[in-house]
């Protein structure tokens, strides 16, 4: 329950960003590697509330990223993938963005995906979610490439798997303060300040529903 992915921020794994993209990053873009340049892209044209214009992109539905190869450190997309169809296109939408974000990342830059995923009912009980995603998905991004690659999917993405771990509602790398030290009193008490929220944390302890990838850009090229 108070391990180190439910009580401290992502820059624990001591990766140091340069430039960071936050993807659907809606009202506010988080910068979980405490990046020097942030970026924020959604299909939303309004601009996030911690960034200036210019650092903001109102990207379409399609997947694709405007940024030039190898351009990025790290790419992060909380409550995201979950939203790309899987059924329009070929490659189709998640496809594509998988293949995108290691296109733009640099050899040895990271992806951070958090999403709810199966078997937790925050995977399916949104009518956006159209995309639900399994502890073995993430293998048909992966090289060297399995036999499931093999397949005529598109796929080109280039990705070696660092971590990945289950966490809850309450677990901090879904927060936004990410200049947090990690674990204090003050974070352990949140959740007991109401009988919900309660609720919410020890649902989340028991029963994780939400499923953390740390994907890195291979140093070898597609």
């Amino acid at each position: 329950m108070f391990s180190r992915v439910n009580t401290a921020s992502p820059n624990y794994w001591g990766f140091k960003s340069g430039v960071h993209l936050d993807i659907g990053c809606g009202n506010f873009a988080r910068n979980p590697f405490k990046a020097g340049v942030l970026y924020g892209a959604d299909i939303s044209p309004v601009v996030p509330q911690n960034l200036e214009k210019n650092q903001f992109f109102q990207v379409e539905r399609d997947g694709f990223l405007p940024f030039a190869n190898e351009s990025l450190d790290s790419i992060s997309g909380y409550d995201f993938i979950e939203h790309l169809s899987r059924d329009i296109g070929n490659p189709n939408i998640f496809i594509t963005f998988m293949n995108e974000a290691s296109r733009v990342l640099k050899p040895g830059g990271l992806l951070l995906c958090v999403t709810p995923a199966f078997p937790a009912a925050s995977a399916f009980q949104d009518p956006t979610h159209v995309n639900i995603i399994t502890e073995n998905t993430v293998s048909y991004f992966l090289k060297p490439q399995s036999p499931k690659g093999a397949l005529d999917y598109g796929i080109s993405a280039n990705f070696e798997l660092l971590e990945q771990f289950w966490v809850g509602a309450y677990s901090q790398i879904r927060k936004q303060d990410w200049d947090s030290a990690g674990f204090s009193v003050k974070k352990l008490i949140l959740p007991f300040t109401s009988v919900s929220s309660l609720r919410a944390f020890i649902a989340g302890a028991v029963k994780p529903t939400h499923l953390v990838w740390l994907l890195k850009k291979h140093p070898e090229q597609n």
